[in-house]
C-alpha cells in the first residue's frame, strides 16, 4: 500500500468519468484548488477565533486575489447547487462535451458582470491533457488571461469544485 512519505497517510486520488472519458484530476485539484482552500480555511478559522478580519485577510496580493475569487466562486457554486437541474443552473454553468480529442471537458459560464457591454458574454473553461500525463485547466475570461493563469479565476475555481464533487475518491 502506497503511503505519503512525509506523514504516512494514504493518498487520495480523484477520478472522474464524463462523456465516456476517464481522468485522474488529483494533480489538477492539488495545484489549483487546494492552496486557495487552505488560505480560505485559515482566514475563516482566524476570524472565528476572534482575529480582526483586516488582520486575517492580510495576505500577499496574489494569495489575497485568489482568496477573493475563491469566495466569489464558492457563492456562485452554492447558488448553482441550490438550483441544479433548472434553467437557472444552465445560465450559470453548462457542462459540454469537447470537440477536440485532447480536451477532457468544456464548461461554459455566463458572465456575472452587470456591465451592459458584457451582459451576454460567455466564458469557456477547458480541462485538457498536458504532456499526455496531467490535466491542465484554463479559462478565456479577462481575469485569467491578464494574470497568465498564475492566479485562478472564479470560473476555474468553480470548475474545480464541480469536478471534485463529481469525482470518485479512491484511497491509495
Amino acid at each position: 500500500m502506497k503511503r505519503n512519505q512525509k506523514n504516512g497517510k494514504r493518498i487520495l486520488r480523484y477520478r472522474i468519468n464524463l462523456f465516456g472519458k476517464r481522468a485522474d484530476i488529483t494533480t489538477l485539484l492539488q495545484r489549483t484548488l487546494v492552496p486557495v482552500q487552505n488560505d480560505y480555511n485559515d482566514v475563516q478559522n482566524a476570524i472565528t477565533n476572534g482575529v480582526n478580519p483586516q488582520v486575517a485577510y492580510n495576505l500577499p496580493q496574489t494569495r489575497l486575489s485568489a482568496l477573493r475569487r475563491y469566495e466569489r466562486a464558492l457563492q456562485l457554486y452554492n447558488q448553482y447547487k441550490s438550483v441544479y437541474g433548472t434553467p437557472q443552473a444552465d445560465q450559470i454553468c453548462i457542462i459540454a462535451q469537447p470537440t477536440t480529442p485532447h480536451h477532457f471537458i468544456h464548461l461554459i459560464f455566463r458572465s456575472t458582470s452587470n456591465k451592459n457591454d458584457r451582459a451576454y458574454t460567455h466564458y469557456r473553461v477547458v480541462v485538457a491533457k498536458q504532456n499526455n500525463k496531467n490535466y491542465n485547466i484554463s479559462c478565456d475570461c479577462p481575469d485569467f488571461v491578464n494574470h497568465g493563469g498564475a492566479i485562478p479565476c472564479k470560473h476555474v475555481l468553480f470548475a474545480c469544485m464541480l469536478l471534485r464533487d463529481k469525482a470518485v475518491i479512491e484511497r491509495r
